[in-house]
């Protein structure tokens, strides 16, 4: 069996499906003292030219996002990240995701 910090790796990179990685880490208690994976901006950049170079669909990233966004367990680099994560969980509140905006999205990060 896989430990919890691999799980959170995988889903993070978004390495396998994220219905199976979110039933795998259902096997772990919700509340958690103080996070075990911190998601670095690097490690968002990179997802998202995953997803500006049609590897992974707007839908599955939306999906992604919804799954992250309040997990006790991952520590986000920032709070610029934390909006970015939000953003994209919800694109029905904040505006449809466009290749657009996921290049300015990894613009913004590198600085």
């Amino acid at each position: 069996m896989r430990n919890r910090i691999e799980i959170l790796k995988d889903l993070v990179l978004l390495q396998g499906n994220i219905e199976v990685l979110e039933k795998e880490l259902s096997q772990y208690p919700w509340d958690i003292e103080k996070p075990l994976f911190k998601i670095s901006t690097e490690d968002l950049s990179n997802l998202l030219k995953r997803s500006i170079n049609d590897e992974i669909n707007f839908e599955t990233l939306t999906n992604w996002a919804n799954v992250i966004e309040c997990r006790d367990d991952m520590e986000f680099a920032d709070e610029k990240m934390q909006e970015t994560i939000f953003e994209l969980s919800s694109p029905e509140i904040n505006g449809e995701i466009t290749k657009e905006r996921l290049q300015e999205i990894v613009d913004e990060l590198k600085e």
